[in-house]
């Protein structure tokens, strides 16, 4: 069993908050609820909700701080609370929000961002009288969207703006879905408490379903990177809430039930597959746990866990934004009731002069070989992967970068 004590090299990262001058302060967030992360992040922007319906947002660069007035400008995105906002993997200013208002529409933050308040999306899609509860991009196809609605799951092809996929199998509300970073197939949890997965390209696109968390209060569901494992959070009948590790090998059994506590804080899972760093933060709690996932019992390492203010949304930073050439591993954005911080988690080192490889190895770069097109057709093709070491990156790679490029209608 000596593999239970080899030292991980993530194990002592440690989170770093910074002073309150290098925080986003004073900001407008508001009281409202929904299933979302409330904040999302590109390498170059951060985007979250904003007064106290939520309908409009705050976009700021990455490394913005500072006091913001009510005077800034804003995105009108749409007539009643955003539920869920997502940037594009591979434009780092197209972001897609979903409302209550039931309409999922796609914006161009321009790259220097915003100047003045816009309220004209690039496109809009409706749900047909359902409120949208998630929406995001695809990790390998560039400019294929989804959405969910109540019970259904829908793909856009934003290249002609027209739904290339819709299934309305699940009997509930979806509250959460997550795609394998190879991009071929995603996995649901739904209000039914049921975990299912799907292939939207397969006759019948439910490939496999079972029961999980036994409470129908929120529970969230992510894809552990490229492994045939999914990792939901949520609460059992008596609202202690749980994490279940599920092979697709066994689906029906877990391979992990880990109990926190008794709380009604939603848990947000944010994983990041290069590393297998997993953060838990809970809606309305003062701690967000970190622990390291690995293919043997335990699987869950607890790490350092970090204490600071009430957390109200929560995101992981795209990792060519990190400041590699100070060890940090990954960076939360946890936005609060009034103020947007950064939390540096750093691998301690003696020196860091030099770019310490073994902490960063090649992650999914920002080019797509693969159209939306193509992969409802049934092709399939990773995301070139790029060095974070800065020496290495070609024109073009730098940690904040805007690539955009206008979405030709046909």
């Amino acid at each position: 069993m000596a593999w239970r004590f080899k030292a991980s090299k993530y194990k002592n990262a440690t989170p770093i908050v910074p002073k309150p001058e290098a925080c986003i302060r004073d900001i407008c967030v508001g009281s409202y609820q929904t299933y979302g992360n409330n904040v999302a992040a590109s390498a170059a922007f951060i985007a979250f909700n904003w007064e106290h319906v939520g309908s409009s947002l705050a976009v700021l660069p990455i490394d913005d701080c500072g006091r913001k007035g009510k005077a800034m400008p804003l995105l009108h995105a749409h007539s009643d609370t955003v539920t869920y906002l997502d940037f594009s993997p591979f434009h780092d200013g197209l972001l897609a929000t979903g409302s209550q208002d039931c309409l999922v529409k796609v914006w161009h933050v321009p790259e220097k961002g915003l100047e003045q308040s816009i309220s004209n999306p690039e496109c809009s899609f409706s749900t047909k009288q359902r409120r949208v509860e998630t929406v995001g991009f695809h990790p390998t196809a560039d400019c294929l969207l989804f959405a969910t609605a109540i019970g259904c799951v829908s793909l856009w092809d934003l290249t002609c703006q027209k739904e290339a996929f819709t299934n309305n199998d699940h009997p509930d509300v979806i509250q959460s879905l997550s795609w394998k970073l190879d991009g071929k197939t995603c996995a649901t949890s739904c209000k039914d408490k049921m975990v299912r997965v799907l292939d939207p390209r397969a006759p019948s696109p439910i490939v496999m379903a079972t029961e999980s968390h036994q409470s129908i209060k929120d529970s969230r569901i992510v894809w552990l990177g490229d492994q045939d494992r999914i990792l939901t959070t949520g609460f059992d009948a008596s609202r202690v809430r749980q994490v279940f590790i599920r092979d697709l090998r066994n689906f029906s059994t877990p391979e992990k039930l880990l109990e926190l506590d008794c709380s009604t804080g939603v848990l947000m899972p944010l994983f990041d597959p290069d590393t297998n760093m997993l953060f838990l933060a809970g809606k309305g709690d003062t701690t967000i746990n970190y622990l390291e996932i690995i293919d043997k019992d335990p699987f869950l390492i607890e790490g350092i866990r970090h204490s600071g203010e009430q957390t109200k949304g929560a995101c992981l930073v795209p990792k060519r934004a990190l400041k590699v050439m100070e060890g940090e591993v990954n960076r939360i954005i946890q936005l609060t009731s009034n103020s947007v911080i950064p939390i540096m988690y750093q691998v301690p080192r003696k020196s860091y002069r030099d770019f310490h490889n073994d902490l960063y190895p090649d992650t999914n770069g920002f080019k797509s070989e693969l159209t939306a097109t193509q992969w409802l057709i049934g092709l399939d093709a990773s995301v070139p992967k790029i060095s974070l070491d800065p020496a290495m990156r070609e024109l073009g790679e730098a940690p904040v970068v805007i690539i955009w490029c206008w979405i030709q209608c046909y």
